[in-house]
């Protein structure tokens, strides 16, 4: 008999997704029967079998694997067997430390039958080799799987698994998403909150009030999965991971996290410049510029004040001088808002680097409500002539701009042409002999470098000049919106926040004894607008005194 009393004999199988395309002889049902029979006859009894069904041999924080090894803590196992050594894993140095000090600790005999690995037979000098050989085959199978994952990715394609909350697989073309109205009806609504200036944790306190199903509850209804114990528990951060994805825009963003090697397991963010976008892969939930909004807004955090107090203006609002935002200040001790008030955050009671740039709060909304209000009727009255007025500002140092980038552009092509062709050369030399193997890998090491920064600086640059042809469009964003508020007649955080990109305050001045301040209001997709003189029934400015 090989069975010590009262232990186990751990029968262990694992099989990942790589495996399972090697065929039927490496399935689970497989290796049962295999590891079943062979117990049998040689009279091991008292057998329990492990599994690990979908699980990579390269880490050992696998479920079966783990409550195995808690028998083995425990002392309760005699005999651990499996089919082979890449059964049990395909870590080197870990399967090292098993064999050679984990199991004999705590007496437990090893057996790989195919390997013909016995631990109570000796060492297996053979063994060795076969953990280093099933670690360089999963290395050499990640590689092989990244290239493909690669290639998908410049493709185009999505690589996420799953679309995000919002969208589902196209039933036609699994490779496709389209829109699931039911979800992308709350994702609008999370938008139109936070433009309304609502932050993700008051947002989802709204949507737990109003009882809409969480994603988890949501997925789990839609695909008759049991259903999470808490609903409607939404949270800031499932809300601010909303908030932030690009794809709701109709794109794919591709590379956004990458692991660092086989080994290091933990995902990491990918710079923002390696990553690759492509537009136009599915219906729009969002519309972009609504989404940019939302991500200018996200950055300008409103935080409330000491009294719990906000601002619509929170945020927008800017020094002239120095750039700095202004803090919205409040106090208890007033009845009323007419001293809530801005102040440059730099200024700190004169101790501070810049001049005092105050306003009241109840001034500036005035001014800022009838700015808008003038603004919005001339470009309604005067739409060719405003549209015609924005395309032709700036012109001339626009087109210089774009020359030169182009000019940029150009070069930066044939530089990657001519690195081309440096390479090339550097190879042939090396085959033929005229050039060592470490010079070569010096040389084309340097080069390839260049050729990444020039591909990263070309991209930019093209991506740029596009953006110059998106200016129309952007006037005609804003005519939208202009359409849209033709008859406002007060503010809100969700009008200033689509009107709105920033507002400057300028240091106070003395005209005729009496202070005055300058305001400046940029709009959004046009910034500031000069309403020309000679329409002297409309304002002149949107610079305004308070």
């Amino acid at each position: 008999m090989n069975q010590q009393p009262d232990k186990i004999t751990a029968l262990y199988c694992r099989l990942s997704q790589d495996d399972a395309l090697d065929g039927e002889s490496n399935s689970i049902t497989n290796q049962k029967v295999l590891l079943s029979k062979y117990a049998a006859e040689h009279g091991f009894r008292n057998t329990m079998f492990f599994v690990d069904d979908g699980f990579s041999g390269t880490s050992f924080q696998r479920p079966g694997f783990q409550k195995m090894m808690k028998y083995v803590e425990d002392y309760s196992v005699s005999t651990l067997i499996v089919k082979d050594l890449s059964r049990l894993g395909r870590e080197y140095s870990y399967m090292g430390r098993l064999q050679d000090f984990i199991f004999p600790a705590y007496d437990v005999r090893f057996i790989a039958i195919n390997d013909d690995v016995d631990s109570a037979k000796g060492e297996n000098d053979f063994a060795v080799f076969k953990n280093v050989f099933n670690d360089y085959y999963a290395k050499d199978t990640s590689k092989k799987i990244r290239a493909v994952v690669k290639m998908r990715g410049e493709a185009g394609e999505h690589l996420a698994s799953n679309p995000p909350y919002g969208y589902i697989k196209d039933p036609h073309d699994k490779k496709k998403w389209i829109v699931d109205e039911e979800a992308a009806k709350v994702v609008r609504r999370i938008f139109d909150l936070c433009i309304a200036g609502k932050g993700p944790m008051q947002i989802a306190k709204i949507l737990t009030a109003e009882k809409v199903l969480t994603v988890t509850a949501y997925h789990a209804k839609q695909k008759g999965w049991t259903m999470p114990d808490n609903l409607y528990g939404w949270n800031k951060k499932s809300i601010a991971g909303i908030l932030e994805r690009r794809e709701y825009t109709g794109c794919t963003v591709n590379f956004k996290t990458y692991t660092k090697s086989l080994k290091f397991k933990k995902r990491l963010e990918n710079p923002k410049e390696n990553q690759r976008i492509f537009e136009g892969t599915q219906p729009a939930i969002i519309e972009y510029g609504q989404w940019e909004r939302v991500q200018v807004l996200r950055e300008n955090k409103r935080r409330p004040t000491k009294t719990g107090k906000t601002s619509i203006f929170s945020g927008l609002v800017h020094c002239a001088d120095c750039g700095a935002k202004l803090y919205y200040c409040t106090c208890n001790s007033y009845k009323d808002d007419s001293q809530d008030h801005f102040v440059c955050s730099n200024y700190k009671s004169n101790t501070g680097s810049c001049q005092i740039h105050y306003i009241r709060e109840i001034t500036l909304y005035k001014r800022v409500l009838e700015c808008v209000q003038r603004t919005l009727t001339y470009v309604r009255l005067f739409q060719d002539d405003f549209t015609q007025e924005m395309l032709m500002q700036d012109e001339a140092s626009r087109k210089a701009e774009l020359a030169q980038k182009r000019k940029a552009l150009s070069g930066a092509q044939k530089r990657m042409e001519d690195l081309d062709k440096i390479i090339q050369h550097l190879y042939e030399d090396n085959v033929l002999g005229k050039l060592s193997d470490l010079r070569f890998q010096k040389l084309s090491a340097q080069y390839e470098t260049e050729q990444a920064e020039i591909r990263q600086l070309s991209e930019t640059l093209e991506r740029e000049i596009a953006e110059e042809a998106e200016q129309v469009s952007d006037v005609g964003r804003f005519l939208q919106l202009a359409e849209r508020y033709s008859d406002i007649q007060e503010l809100d955080a969700a009008t200033v926040n689509e009107l709105i990109e920033k507002i400057v305050i300028h240091s106070p001045e003395k005209i005729n004894g009496r202070k005055h301040v300058t305001i400046e209001i940029y709009f959004t997709y046009v910034g500031k607008i000069r309403i020309p003189l000679q329409k002297p029934e409309l304002p002149a400015s949107t610079e305004k005194p308070a």
